[in-house]
């Protein structure tokens, strides 16, 4: 039996395991005090986690979970990729997409703590020759800082002309990190979050041309090895030379490309051995074997969400209540090119837990979430909502204020309706109606289905912006698109060519079909309003994209479209 096999076999029979951060199999720990109620959650865990995987079709799946500070459970689940048989063991290597995101802001704290980087200096500084697009300020680089990058504040779109989560092929990573100038920003430079692969990808790049050194070998030397990851790569032609390395799967797609451009956004290749370890580094608040890797205060400040919403720098936190007890949770998920992850921490409770996956499928996202749900309720008790409507006070709003919210409006991944019924403002997704109540005249709440309190606040259209209605949790907030108060649009003759069906492709396969047409005087493309056109053939949807027409191939969001008709 091979040493992955036999660990996988080790850790698989008993459960909880226990391995020592950045070693082998080792001799269980200590076991705690009611340790089996934790085991019995771990095998409903992994339970769900076999159940999912038949039913989705997912190939492989690695864990960890650390349960008061000490590793308890490491397992593979499954194989490597759907024509082998090769199983996976908790040193084979997975894609963690987005969960990258994570590392990459420790390394920019440890450059930070060696002097090399300031997050609040504009990156100019690091990139004179920088610039990006802006249809709101002039020289908008300058503004920015490797804080607002790494928190998704500098105003850019998520995807990059060359290079990105559509192409087959791209040339390089420092090619496609040049592409970025030829971006639009979506917003001003430091005004709303939305989230943006091109400000971790443009912070990797600062940090590779800061330290002299390609920056997977920067991730590596700062903060891999003295962590003893034996595993982790933000390498290409590391991980493409690994035997043991778990391969993507997509539904639509018979190939995943294995090599990505998006290497501090989403390129870490990692084991579930690994991530156990760099869980306990966060648990330890940037300590590891009492050694410190990066100083609590830089910590802190990577976890502190200064600029306020749920996002810090490379993390993401919820707020949640057991018992008595306020809990943060802190987080970061991942997906793309047929792989997937979830990754979880909470330093006061001394929990940790990750799940990758080499097919995101339905379930996936949940992985763990029980596990996490029944540790929290073992320790402090029952878990219910934070705060009540009631006792946030609600106000009753005029008819006038009800109405400035009429309309549709469009978050990164979904699109609602607000509507007045009865006298009530209503938001409606899908088939789901929700009633919504008021704090203030720009302040709004609703109850989510797990009973916790989202919070929104109304900002009035201004300039070429639309309104938007910003959320507690960010990724969920709202722009405006259209609504029955809107006067006609200007109907430029110009826009008649514009007209038509287009396709998207995604790896050379079509993935989707784009319509662009026109209603009450203005463009649409799908359901999003094209609102303004700063010259002949360059368009701004309501929530900021580019959509260009000037060029042979037409593009939304930097992505190809293909004229169908």
């Amino acid at each position: 039996m091979s040493e992955t096999n036999r660990r996988s076999f080790l850790l698989g029979a008993l459960g909880t395991g226990a391995l020592a951060a950045g070693t082998a199999a080792s001799a269980p720990a200590k076991r705690p005090a009611g340790s089996t109620r934790i085991d019995a959650l771990i095998a409903r865990e992994r339970a769900s986690i076999r159940e999912t995987m038949a039913k989705g079709g997912v190939e492989g799946v690695a864990v960890c979970f650390i349960h008061e500070g000490a590793p308890v459970w490491i397992e593979g689940f499954g194989v490597t990729d759907k024509s082998s048989n090769h199983p996976v063991g908790t040193d084979t290597l997975f894609s963690i997409q987005s969960t990258s995101k994570n590392f990459t802001a420790a390394a920019i704290m440890i450059a930070v703590q060696h002097g090399l980087l300031d997050l609040d200096e504009p990156i100019t500084t690091y990139l004179p020759q920088f610039s990006v697009h802006s249809r709101f300020e002039p020289a908008p680089e300058a503004k920015m800082t490797l804080r607002l990058l790494l928190s998704h504040r500098a105003g850019f779109t998520h995807e990059t002309p060359v290079g990105n989560n559509y192409d087959a092929a791209f040339p390089d990573f420092e090619t496609h990190v040049r592409s970025i100038s030829q971006t639009w920003l979506r917003y001003p430079v430091g005004e709303r979050y939305r989230y943006s692969n091109l400000g971790f990808d443009l912070a990797g790049y600062i940090l590779q041309v800061r330290s002299g050194m390609p920056f997977a070998q920067y991730v590596q030397a700062n903060l891999f090895e003295p962590l003893g990851m034996a595993d982790a790569t933000f390498a290409p032609s590391v991980y493409e030379a690994r035997e043991n390395r778990a391969l993507g799967h997509d539904t639509g797609h018979e190939t995943v490309p294995l090599r990505s451009p998006l290497i501090p956004s989403g390129g870490l290749y990692i084991s579930a051995q690994d991530m156990s370890t760099y869980a306990l580094f966060h648990l330890h608040r940037g300590s590891a074997a009492g050694r410190v890797v990066l100083r609590e205060d830089l910590w802190h400040e990577m976890h502190g969400f200064a600029l306020g919403g749920d996002y810090g720098l490379g993390v993401i936190r919820t707020e949640l209540r057991y018992g008595d007890t306020p809990v943060r949770l802190l987080n970061h998920k991942g997906g793309g090119f047929g792989f997937g992850s979830v990754f979880d921490y909470c330093p006061e409770t001394g929990l940790g837990w990750a799940a990758m996956f080499n097919r995101p499928a339905s379930g996936t996202y949940r992985f763990g979430a029980g596990l996490i749900d029944g540790a929290l309720r073992r320790r402090y008790g029952e878990r219910r909502p934070r705060l009540t409507i009631e006792e946030l006070g609600p106000i009753e709003p005029t008819p006038a204020q009800l109405r400035q919210f009429v309309g549709t409006w469009v978050a990164r991944n979904e699109s609602v309706e607000l509507r007045i019924q009865d006298g009530v403002l209503q938001m409606r997704e899908d088939e789901a109606v929700t009633p919504l109540h008021f704090g203030s005249p720009t302040d709004v709440w609703r109850v989510g289905d797990d009973g916790e309190v989202r919070t929104y606040r109304y900002f009035a259209a201004q300039g070429s912006e639309p309104a938007h209605l910003e959320c507690s949790e960010a990724e969920v907030s709202l722009d405006y698109n259209y609504g029955p108060k809107d006067p006609a649009g200007p109907d430029h003759p110009n826009w008649a060519a514009f007209v038509g069906q287009y396709r998207i492709r995604q790896w050379g396969t079509p993935v989707q079909t784009v319509a662009v047409g026109k209603r009450n005087g203005w463009l649409y493309l799908n359901d999003l309003r094209l609102i303004i056109e700063t010259e002949p053939g360059l368009l701004f949807t309501c929530d900021g994209e580019a959509v260009d027409f000037r060029g042979p191939i037409p593009t939304w969001k930097n992505v190809h479209l293909e004229r169908i008709t």
